[in-house]
């Protein structure tokens, strides 16, 4: 790596100071206009291939090595978050309720710094990587990704096998990540009841929609608990609901939504079963209407356990057997690099940001969330120790 990271030194200010203004300068999913704009900006001063307004803002630029070989595609996602950030940095967002609170800007900076280091090493390498910088990844159900891959993403050159970096809540200069399954699957519930209204005074000529919605919130509690083994997992939460008009007038209609977490194909499949059950026969039983709208969302990450064997062998050598982190379960959180890994032998990481300085603001979609900056470095040097690996590279030394 003595070569790679004279090269990653070298660029190293430089990618910083761009991380710094796409974080002062934000955009949400589907509007990454000015984020895409400045990667172009940066892509053209090296010799790859771009191709822009891929599902979107999605950006792609292919590196070419100097003999037939595989195609690594590594992903950096664009997009922010609605949030409003409260930390009191020079490189604060100036966007008003739009901020980088899950790292994103990270992700794509270190895409970035990747492909500038490799493109130094073009000549040497045997076969292809293929950037990603993708759009609109916090866009549940659909997300950026399914719409890249739509788009050709995945082509031109054929992509052999993917990798993405996340940052987390674990000490810089480590990675984490598992064979398998990596997080859940992330699927939405909209919950219609259909009553009749009356006056409050007369309940027995009304339908109340109201007590209908009560009994099947405390019944949907049951589901996990009476329906999984102890050993096997899943999350059902409901996160709002509203209902009626008035004090005194009996609610004719209530609407509930929420999520729905699972680790498993047979899982997913039981819950949402159980779920239109309930809600359908609950109902009924108040001669009522009810009604389920169960939106799958992102599926849940695949990570091939003979690439991640080689990977964790890669890192160790890079990193240290210390910082090359187990990741004991699968985590509940969506990600739409799903989609990726369900097409192509894939690894899903989880890269440590938590320095001295932001250990106590390390938590991702918070508005304090602040990234360690040193990751960007150890993010890069990760990535171009596979890239060399994996293109059977002995020369770059």
């Amino acid at each position: 790596m003595k070569n790679i990271d004279k090269k990653i030194t070298e660029f190293i200010d430089e990618i910083i100071e761009f991380r710094r203004d796409i974080h002062s300068y934000p955009e949400l999913g589907t509007f990454e206009k000015r984020t895409s704009s400045k990667i172009v900006e940066k892509l053209k001063n090296f010799p790859v291939e771009i191709i822009e307004n891929v599902g979107g803002y999605g950006v792609v630029a292919n590196l070419f090595g100097n003999k037939d070989g595989k195609t690594i595609l590594l992903r950096g996602d664009m997009d922010a978050l609605p949030i409003d950030e409260k930390n009191e940095l020079p490189y604060c967002s100036k966007i008003k309720n739009v901020m980088h609170a899950c790292g994103h800007d990270m992700h794509t900076s270190i895409i970035l710094g990747t492909a500038i280091v490799m493109s130094h090493f073009k000549d040497r390498l045997n076969g292809n990587v293929k950037f990603m910088f993708q759009p609109n990844e916090e866009g549940a159900p659909h997300g950026g990704a399914k719409a890249m891959i739509e788009q050709g993403l995945l082509q031109n050159p054929t992509v052999d096998e993917a990798y993405a970096l996340h940052v987390f809540d674990i000490p810089t200069g480590s990675v984490s990540f598992k064979s398998e399954v990596v997080n859940s699957k992330s699927d939405n519930i909209v919950i219609e009841i259909f009553g009749k209204s009356s006056h409050g005074s007369l309940p027995n000529e009304g339908k109340d929609a109201i007590v209908v919605a009560g009994n099947i919130i405390s019944s949907i509690q049951s589901i996990v608990s009476r329906n999984l083994g102890p050993h096997e997992n899943a999350v059902v939460t409901l996160g709002t609901i509203s209902g009626g008009s008035r004090y005194n007038v009996i609610a004719d209609y209530v609407k509930i939504e929420g999520t729905v977490r699972t680790f498993s194909d047979t899982t997913a499949t039981l819950i949402k079963e159980r779920l239109k059950n309930l809600v359908e026969n609950i109902a009924n039983s108040y001669d009522c209407k009810g009604v389920l709208h169960y939106n799958d969302g992102y599926d849940f990450i695949y990570n091939d356990p003979e690439l991640c064997k080689v990977t964790k062998k890669s890192l160790t050598e890079l990193l240290g057997e210390e910082n090359v982190l187990t990741q004991l379960a699968p985590l509940p959180a969506g990600e739409d690099f799903s989609y990726i890994s369900k097409k192509v032998p894939s690894v899903f990481m989880w890269l440590g940001t938590k320095g001295e300085h932001n250990k106590n603001n390390c938590t991702i979609h918070n508005p304090n969330f602040i990234a360690d900056e040193e990751s960007l470095k150890v993010g890069i040097r990760a990535l171009c120790k596979i890239i060399i690996d994996r293109l059977g590279n002995t020369e770059l030394d």
